[in-house]
């Protein structure tokens, strides 16, 4: 059977590309006729340079300037970035367009759309588009598994008519959080809910890709996209208690002051060696969260006020609540004694369930 995933896969985002390199390699395990569908868009290849090439925003001239003095790491990460997902992941030719996608799916017969946030249209993503939902005639079996609408969920209204149709074609529903699979039983279908595919492989399986050792003295991770000031300062916190550095790999102009020094020549192979060899991770992002717990990392999941619905779903499938912290209410011996036996005696049910769902999803059981 030849089986084509359509998910975010190119975009330069560790927790996107990992997460189609892990659901790639799950299914290979079966179907070694498994092909990710390399859509590229114009507009997803533009989002991914470090540079706006004709900066027509104050904000992007701000962004220009802010990385000016990170120009080698930054093409360097972005070289990186395009050699996993064209050498690494197992791409089927390239498709730019919506047409293009249409007609590479017909050479499948069964589409997994997801995972990732793919059936997210809030526009502030950029790259969002209801192609995601398979908008196009069904030639073939159609699954979902462990997509998301991210926070979307709550608008998911506004647009309600336009998407049913789209969504009564597939023949098997699977969300990665709890308020997408009650989202889809409210209304009348049959949705189960699933571990996002990262964490359907473990850290020996990781272990593959990864690089070696890339910092040779003990470091603690900082790991925002939005270089969120909660996660700077529990990051400098932790960076004090233990006597080390921090490290912080996501671009300027986030956090741009924030004192910590950046390391920006990082791809997913190198993301993953970061976090197999720090000292203590800080993060409030959804993959920063299962990559930390994969590798048994201490780790603060950093929160300011209410947590988000990705997060708080995840961090109750591992039991690790009390991992979400926020700068007035640090506990590092909390952290430091965190049984993962337990996190992985919680998760073998999970993991397992999951599996049996995408496995009998796409063979038709």
């Amino acid at each position: 059977m030849k089986i084509g995933i359509l998910t975010y896969h190119a975009c330069f985002n560790y927790g996107a590309c990992l997460q189609a390199y892990a659901l790639q390699q799950t299914i290979k395990k079966k179907y070694a006729g498994c092909k990710i569908i390399d859509y590229q868009s114009k507009k997803l290849i533009d989002i991914n340079h470090p540079f706006c090439k004709v900066p027509k925003h104050p904000k992007e001239l701000i962004k220009n300037l802010t990385r000016l003095p990170y120009y080698s790491q930054l093409m360097k990460r972005k070289t990186l970035f395009e050699d996993f997902i064209n050498h690494t992941l197992d791409v089927s030719q390239r498709c730019s367009t919506d047409e293009e996608v249409r007609n590479e799916c017909e050479k499948y017969d069964c589409i997994v759309c997801g995972s990732d946030q793919t059936w997210n249209l809030d526009p502030s993503i950029r790259y969002e588009t209801p192609l995601y939902y398979l908008n196009f005639p069904k030639k073939q079996r159609r699954i979902t598994y462990a997509t998301s609408f991210g926070s979307w969920v709550k608008d998911f209204y506004t647009r309600e008519k336009e998407i049913m149709p789209w969504i009564k074609e597939f023949d098997k529903l699977s969300m990665r959080e709890e308020s997408g699979v009650e989202l889809l039983r409210s209304k009348g279908l049959e949705c189960e809910w699933v571990l996002d595919p990262t964490l359907l492989l473990r850290s020996e399986d990781y272990d593959k890709i990864a690089v070696s050792r890339i910092i040779s003295e003990p470091y603690v991770l900082l790991f925002s996209w939005n270089g969120a000031h909660e996660a700077v300062a529990i990051a400098k916190a932790a960076a004090a208690k233990l006597g080390c550095k921090a490290y912080y790999i996501v671009p300027p102009p986030r956090a741009m002051f924030c004192g910590i020094k950046r390391k920006l020549d990082v791809g997913p192979k190198e993301f993953l060696s970061l976090v197999k060899h720090a000292s203590f991770i800080v993060t409030n992002s959804f993959h920063g969260t299962v990559f930390s717990t994969i590798y048994r990392k201490p780790f603060i999941s950093a929160i300011y006020g209410n947590v988000d619905a990705r997060r708080a779903s995840l961090m109750k499938q591992f039991g690790l609540e009390d991992h979400l912290m926020s700068p007035g209410n640090i506990d590092f011996e909390k952290i430091f004694n965190t049984d993962f036996g337990k996190v992985e005696e919680r998760l073998k049910p999970l993991r397992e369930y999951s599996l049996s769902y995408l496995y009998n999803a796409l063979k038709n059981d």
